[in-house]
């Protein structure tokens, strides 16, 4: 009997970290307050870059359909940016950060980033890229 009693509480001990673990997470986990901030964060970044391009003669300002592109562009990467950051365990705050530059980064951060992971294809599978998508042959 003292076997079995010593054996469940090394069970429990070892078992123990891992159900106390909180559950993973989904994109519908966190509430809209969490998101409402993180979109706010990301789309004022977006904002001043579109200003900056005003103030530098880029873009004209009453060119609304580059703020909206910008703002939606910005929103878009602050979202993938948040999800990165939680998946990896990254502080809130830190958090909040990343998805502000990555806000900011806009469309050159969603060209950067695909040139990384065009890269990282390349190097690690020997995938050749291709400016096109294949064919369908029928």
């Amino acid at each position: 009997m003292a076997n079995f009693l010593y054996a469940l509480i090394i069970t429990l001990h070892l078992v123990g970290p891992a159900l106390a673990q909180e559950p993973h997470k989904n994109p519908l986990s966190y509430s809209l307050r969490e998101y409402g901030l993180i979109l706010a964060i990301a789309m004022l970044g977006g904002f001043v870059r579109w200003y900056n391009a005003v103030r530098r003669g880029e873009s004209a300002a009453y060119d609304l359909r580059i703020l909206v592109g910008e703002l939606f562009t910005s929103a878009f990467i602050g979202i993938l940016t948040f999800w990165a950051c939680e998946a990896f365990n990254v502080q809130p705050l830190v958090t909040a950060a990343l998805a502000g530059m990555a806000g900011h980064a806009g469309v050159s951060g969603l060209l950067w980033a695909e040139k990384v992971m065009k890269t990282f294809f390349e190097r690690k599978y020997g995938v050749q890229s291709t400016d096109r998508a294949p064919l369908d042959k029928q």
